[in-house]
């Protein structure tokens, strides 16, 4: 890697390279693999911020995050969704139970501990940014996708231990993640394959959703996930997607909640976007502030379209600046630009401790709650 470049000196072409973060996976790839070859041209053609890692084994992504920040110009912003630990993705790592049990056990010093646990595991295998934690406030039953992924109901308990958590990743040098703004936990449908939209009023929202967000930015989380969810009350555009607003992203989110981190999209595969097409949604995000897109449904053409976007005047070079300075600014406080290599041979002695896995455990321990005790059978 040669380092972080000046702004000044990166073209138009580079820095809005910098602004999108593709998937691949912590296997093995053959160097003739179809895959591997577009990641390659993604990194060393496209110069993409990032790329995200999907599943995998220790070993063989610790070879890929090595392999791939040899090959970029400017060091990758390696990224995981890690909700429960690097085990969330990887084969015999610390997996920790769900947000949920956490809430149950309501205890701060095991969330900065998960935190702790999650970033050395994490940076071990050269990941240095996890999209966690969840801080929707589980309100609704019915919701298919957050349920359990909710640290629970009380938006206050939800912002502090998301709190405790953010501090024991970024102290330990993984930048945590708040998500899914504005948040996720009041609906019955799924994001993924529909645009879900939140009815409630502006008060409510200001009471319940949007409190553990600003929690989280008092915290100093360094990103905040935005999520393909309606929300009439903050933006009155019926069916546009959070993702897509300027009115939420620019003005609440970053004006009104003085948010000043990384705004990065949740994936833009995602069928919550599906009235528009992958080019118009990538462009529409970077206007609304959005400052990396995750997994465009085809990266080159996002990229394409946002230059184009750029030389028309429809996106200003001043809109693209703030969002790569943003994104320079990140790397070099995890010191890519000094180091952004992994030691494989250190892996045995800092993955899946005796001591992390007992963290785990403790925190499974904790989590058990009564919930019901007919004729008081406990304690026995």
């Amino acid at each position: 890697s040669a380092g972080i470049q000046p702004l000044s000196r990166l073209s138009i072409e580079e820095k809005i390279g910098q602004m999108v973060a593709y998937a691949c996976t912590g296997r093995f790839y053959s160097r003739e693999d179809k895959e591997y070859l577009r990641l390659r041209s993604l990194v060393v053609e496209h110069k993409v911020g990032g790329l995200i890692i999907f599943g995998g084994e220790v070993f063989a992504t610790a070879f890929l995050t090595n392999h791939f920040q040899g090959l970029a110009d400017i060091p990758l912003l390696f990224a995981s969704d890690l909700e429960r630990g690097l085990g969330t993705q990887m084969d015999r790592t610390v997996l920790f139970p769900p947000f949920m049990a956490l809430g149950a056990s309501r205890s701060e010093d095991l969330a900065f501990t998960m935190g702790r646990i999650t970033a050395e595991e994490a940076r071990a295998v050269g990941i240095h940014m996890t999209y966690a934690p969840v801080v929707d406030v589980n309100i609704n039953p019915d919701n298919p996708i957050i349920n359990t992924r909710s640290l629970g109901e009380d938006p206050e308990q939800v912002g502090r231990l998301a709190s405790a958590f953010i501090r024991g990743c970024q102290d330990h040098g993984l930048l945590a993640t708040a998500k899914h703004f504005p948040g996720h936990g009041d609906t019955a449908l799924d994001s993924h394959s529909v645009l879900p939209a939140i009815l409630a009023a502006r008060e409510r929202l200001d009471q319940v959703e949007l409190m553990p967000f600003r929690m989280a930015g008092e915290e100093g989380v360094k990103a905040v996930m935005v999520s393909h969810l309606a929300v009439p009350a903050l933006d009155p555009e019926q069916d546009l997607p959070a993702t897509l607003s300027h009115p939420i992203l620019t003005g609440i989110l970053r004006e009104q909640m003085g948010f000043q981190g990384l705004i990065v999209t949740d994936s833009m595969r995602m069928g919550g976007l599906s009235a528009f097409s992958p080019e118009e949604a990538a462009v529409r995000a970077v206007h609304a502030g959005v400052d990396m897109l995750l997994i465009p449904p085809e990266p080159e053409k996002a990229i394409e379209a946002l230059i184009k976007a750029v030389k028309t005047g429809i996106i200003t070079n001043r809109r693209i600046d703030e969002s790569v300075r943003k994104i320079l600014l990140a790397k070099a406080s995890l010191r890519l630009h000094k180091d952004p290599y992994v030691l494989p041979e250190s892996l045995p002695s800092l993955i899946a401790r005796s001591a992390h896995l007992d963290a785990a455990q403790r925190l499974m321990e904790e989590s058990i709650t009564l919930v019901q005790n007919r004729g008081m059978a406990l304690p026995i």
